[in-house]
């Protein structure tokens, strides 16, 4: 086998060994150890060591790789350098964003907090005062992250983060048009508006007429003449 696949065929075993044989916690065997299990260089551990952190299985200690704890972050971390900015896939990332977001509505009636309330309050007004068209971006996905937070649903916060840079990206794209910033901002303040009522019923309704409004401008800004380099 060639260095590449040396790497791959060991990255795999260990991969599988891990969770099978170890704890959070444990450590692997060393270098030396391992090179002499698997019969090549420490070089080409030290290679299959860095995959391992990097898929957020183990992280160096001066004792050797320690096992850590399952991260399914650490996963979509490595899936989001896959994504492309193509029209199609910013037309997924809407999808997966109303997936996600309304599906979440009736548990983020039910325990978000007055505080948590508040705090998007404020999120919708520094929305209005960004710079640059990547700050305001970057508050608005903040602003839905926190509804997503809000749902107290572990799994589903680590995924909307892990995703932060494409859906980043993608309200870029519609922040781009200054025009429209006042509207959008009004939007975010509906769904504020249904929230403090607690109502899962107007939460969805303003929800799809945000996500409606905001597919609405990216078609707007993707023509061919608008759309931005991939």
């Amino acid at each position: 086998m060639n260095g590449v696949s040396t790497v791959k065929a060991i990255f795999e075993e260990l991969r599988k060994e891990i969770p099978e044989r170890y704890q959070p916690g444990d450590l692997l065997p060393n270098e030396r150890l391992l090179a002499e299990r698997f019969g090549v260089s420490r070089n080409t551990i030290r290679e299959v060591i860095i995959f391992l952190e990097a898929y957020g299985l183990v992280d160096k200690t001066q004792r050797g790789p320690r096992v850590c704890k399952p991260d399914i972050e650490a996963m979509f971390r490595i899936l989001d350098q896959c994504f492309d900015r193509s029209v199609k896939t910013c037309r997924e990332v809407l999808q997966f964003r109303r997936i996600i977001e309304i599906g979440v509505l009736p548990e983020v009636v039910q325990q978000i907090s007055d505080a948590e309330i508040d705090a998007l309050d404020r999120l919708a007004e520094d929305m209005e005062h960004q710079l640059t068209v990547r700050e305001a971006a970057e508050v608005d996905f903040r602003f839905h992250a926190a509804i997503v937070a809000a749902s107290r649903n572990s799994m589903l916060q680590k995924m909307y983060q892990a995703m932060s840079q494409p859906m980043i990206y993608y309200m870029e794209i519609g922040k781009s048009n200054a025009v429209i910033g006042p509207t959008t901002v009004d939007y975010h303040r509906q769904i504020i508006a249904a929230l403090r009522e607690r109502s899962v019923e107007k939460a969805v309704e303003a929800s799809n007429a945000h996500f409606h409004f905001s597919e609405s401008v990216f078609n707007q800004e993707a023509q061919p003449s608008a759309a931005p380099a991939s």
